[in-house]
Order: C-alpha cells, then structure tokens, then sequence
C-alpha cells in the first residue's frame, strides 16, 4: 500500500510532516525528544540510546515514503 505524505500546520504556522491515514510524525518526534530528555535526566543511558535509534528509524523511513510518492507521481 502507497503512504502519502501531506503537510499540516502546526499551531505556531510551522509545517509538519502527517501522512495520509492521519499518523502525526511531528507528535512521535516530539514524545521520542520528551522520553529522551526524561531517560537522560534519570541516567538511563541504553533506553536514550535505543529512543535515539527509533528517532533515526523514523525519520528514515519518513524520507523513504517521500522518495516513493515522488516517484509514484513521476513515474
């Protein structure tokens, strides 16, 4: 199944990446940043780094959807 990505506002007029079933990327984002900070503020370094990991999945696979709805569109 092809995942669309559209763009939304944010409140503060910032774009953010939601793709088309509604999954809000930009909110992920936000709670991996917030459990981040949280993790390293208690000094769990190994679930900063697996949260870290997941951030970089995400934002991977964010870029690979993109890559395959530009292409679906030219091709």
């Amino acid at each position: 199944m092809e995942e669309r990505i559209a763009m939304n506002h944010n409140a503060d007029g910032r774009r953010k990446p939601v793709t088309s079933d509604g999954y809000d990327v930009a909110g992920l984002e936000a709670m991996l940043d917030y459990a981040m900070a949280e993790g390293a503020q208690m000094r769990f370094s190994l679930f900063v780094c697996l949260l870290r990991l997941a951030r970089m999945a995400l934002k991977e696979e964010c870029e690979n959807a993109r890559e395959r709805a530009l292409q679906a569109r030219s091709g």
